[in-house]
């Protein structure tokens, strides 16, 4: 915990309810943000959000636009940014398979050796297309089900970088 320098998370948490995968307007934005800066209290923490309304800075965060379906924005992004070697990169933006495969493909190199990367609530209608579209990265998987419920939006795929 102590040794993670960089952590990038892709969906700070829109409270917009007209933009896709909103946390409603009971959400709030950064809230993930935070929680990362305070858990890995060694760490710079950067985030990105389609909803340029939600952007903020503040001690060791910053945010920045990306459009995840946009190569061009994602690139822009890693720019502005200007760090490589992150520890754990996250994906919690859109939550489609064009969404996700786009940033995974425009960012897994961002990763340091050993780094993590996340891609959280993969629909179980997707899941197995990104895993195979992805299989040279060697994904795992996690599928979260209860004895009460079988969760088909909340899959997670894991990544380490080699």
């Amino acid at each position: 915990r102590d040794s993670i320098k960089l952590v990038f998370e892709c969906g700070i948490g829109t409270n917009d309810p007209t933009l896709p995968s909103t946390m409603t307007s009971n959400g709030r934005p950064g809230a993930s943000l935070r929680v990362w800066k305070n858990y890995f209290f060694n760490a710079n923490i950067y985030g990105a959000d389609i909803d340029k309304r939600i952007l903020f800075n503040e001690d060791r965060i910053k945010t920045f636009f990306v459009n995840q379906l946009d190569k061009d924005s994602i690139e822009i992004m890693w720019k502005n940014i200007n760090q490589n070697n992150f520890d754990l990169i996250i994906d919690d933006g859109l939550h489609t398979y064009e969404s996700g495969v786009n940033l995974f493909l425009h960012s897994f190199q961002k990763l340091k050796k050993n780094g993590i990367y996340i891609i959280e609530d993969v629909h179980s209608s997707y899941l197995k297309k990104m895993t195979d579209k992805l299989e040279k990265y060697k994904p795992s998987i996690v599928i979260l089900e209860s004895k009460l419920k079988f969760y088909t939006d909340n899959n997670i795929i894991v990544f380490r970088k080699d």
